[in-house]
């Protein structure tokens, strides 16, 4: 519990240091139509501004926000497409060699962002990696927007994951997703300083993490070579509330 109010405490720090930006017109205003499989705006030194571009639109580097639909979008790559997996997505400097996807966002911002929408980090983190205990938080949806073809489709991303089972048989996972938040240890934000985001194998220092009870299993997670994208592929990321 002290370290969730730690915790707390920090992060409000960092949002008020944003501002309000959801309402100043103090940040810069930029043209509407944004195309989220674009590339992404050039980064500024130190603090990203929080840009709005109207209709509820705002942009965070490369992070999209929608205040309408509490929807968060962002640019990835496909990072694997063969092997055994502990993570649906990770920073490119992190534990790229067990996750299925890649992104260039920094989970800080990307933390930001869940907290400038409402979304509450849990105050129960799971005591280590691999715990048997269900990760708690917000509940959320995660989606791979990817081209196909021409059109842009939705794809969840336990498609692209097959689960072994005790015999070698492999079974789509039906997963449901949490926003946990991370941890702040010794004045560490530990998603930024790990380059977790979203996790397969539960871990406290993931921004999100599954509800599966084999979640604690770090030998049953593969990359689905069937229906997985080639390595490098642009996929863009998309998370919304799963509130009911």
């Amino acid at each position: 519990m002290q370290n969730f109010f730690g915790r707390c405490v920090i992060w409000i720090t960092l949002v008020l240091l944003h501002c309000a930006a959801l309402d100043s017109a103090v940040f810069a205003q930029q043209p509407s139509g944004l195309d989220p499989m674009k590339p992404a705006l050039e980064r500024n030194a130190g603090f990203l501004p929080i840009l709005k571009k109207g209709n509820g639109l705002y942009r965070l580097g490369e992070i999209q926000i929608n205040r309408n639909t509490r929807t968060i979008l962002f640019p990835a790559k496909v990072n694997m497409d063969k092997g055994l997996l502990e993570y649906v997505l990770v920073k490119s400097t992190g534990k790229t060699h067990e996750s299925l996807l890649r992104t260039s966002v920094e989970p800080y911002y990307l933390n930001i962002a869940f907290l400038l929408l409402g979304f509450e980090p849990s105050d129960r983190p799971i005591a280590e990696q691999g715990a048997h205990e269900r990760p708690q938080g917000a509940p959320v949806k995660v989606e791979l927007l990817v081209k196909k073809e021409g059109k842009t489709v939705s794809v969840a991303p336990e498609q692209l994951i097959v689960k072994k089972g005790s015999r070698g048989e492999d079974t789509l996972p039906r997963l449901e997703w949490v926003y946990t938040g991370s941890m702040v240890m010794q004045g560490k934000f530990l998603a930024q300083t790990s380059g977790s985001m979203v996790a397969l194998y539960h871990d406290p220092a993931a921004l999100m993490d599954n509800t599966d009870p084999q979640g604690d299993n770090d030998e049953i997670w593969y990359v689905n070579e069937k229906t997985v994208p080639p390595a490098g592929t642009d996929v863009i990321i998309k998370i919304s509330s799963a509130e009911r």
